[in-house]
């Protein structure tokens, strides 16, 4: 069987006709979410299926059904599809019913979740999202279930991040901040120098020794350069937000890094120009 999605979505207007922004936006977020889940379900964000769209009604409430097909080189793609839509259905059951973070669920999940259960608090009054299949999961989501789920993203949002996957690696960044939290473990916040997010790093071992023998002005009050290595705790694909770190590689400060004039050699083209000299380099005269 065809794996499809199949989503109705009431305005507050008269006959539940939704405005044509919402209407898309809402279909968009809830996308979002599957393909948040599809991430993190898989581990990678190598697309394996898309969507075709197969049916559209306007019969109150407006109705669309989409059914995956795969992409070149992924005959799996359909059922990756149908196990994401049946998590992405259920986690959203999930929020409404309690404060616990869904299965898959990352922060970028939570957070398309968050705009597509606030549009049903303004916009909308309701939106289910089904199956042509009987046996899929099945949610509906009125104005009542969305301010009750919102209220559970908030806990969600508070709580410990969850860390769908985790690496052996190493990252560069800058330290911003040294502390301890409320066990009295030692981090560091290092932005990084690719994402320039902050990653909030717990130190221990030959690490916690490396920061113990800098001196605070050059660690903190100069933004200290540092190569990080350890376990890196990822809170979706990409997006590093937390380590292990059991080592510490300190870039040395500016002042000791060789200048212009000590790496010039006035001698080294023997007094040629620069053209001279590679024309005896190519003539493998030099």
């Amino acid at each position: 069987m065809a794996t499809t999605v199949e989503i109705s979505i009431a305005g507050r207007e008269d006959a539940d006709a939704p405005l044509l922004g919402d209407l898309i936006e809402q279909i968009q977020d809830f996308f979002a979410m599957l393909n948040g889940v599809t991430e993190t379900l898989t581990g990678d964000a190598i697309e394996r299926f898309d969507w075709k769209v197969v049916g559209l009604s306007k019969n109150s409430p407006a109705r669309i059904t989409v059914e995956a097909i795969p992409l070149p080189g992924h005959s799996d793609g359909p059922q990756i599809a149908e196990r994401a839509r049946e998590i992405t259905v259920g986690g959203l059951r999930q929020l409404i019913a309690k404060g616990e973070r869904p299965l898959y669920f990352s922060d970028n999940v939570i957070e398309a979740a968050d705009r597509f259960l606030r549009r049903m608090t303004r916009q909308l009054s309701a939106t289910t999202v089904g199956s042509s299949d009987a046996e899929a999961t099945e949610v509906t989501v009125g104005t009542v279930a969305a301010i009750e789920a919102l209220r559970h993203v908030e806990i969600v949002r508070e709580a410990e991040p969850v860390h769908p996957y985790r690496e052996l690696g190493s990252f560069e960044g800058y330290i911003q901040n040294v502390g301890t939290d409320g066990w009295q473990r030692p981090f560091i916040i290092v932005k990084s120098r690719v994402t320039g997010a902050d990653v909030k790093c717990y130190l221990s071992g030959e690490a916690l020794r490396a920061l113990e023998d800098e001196p605070v002005a050059q660690v903190v009050w100069r933004n200290r350069r540092v190569t990080a290595v350890g376990v890196l705790k990822y809170r979706s694909v990409g997006r590093l937000s937390q380590a292990e770190v059991t080592r510490l590689d300190f870039a040395d400060p500016d002042e000791s890094l060789p200048q212009l004039k000590d790496i010039i050699d006035l001698g080294f083209t023997d007094g040629l120009s620069s053209h001279e000299y590679l024309e005896r380099v190519r003539n493998g005269e030099a």
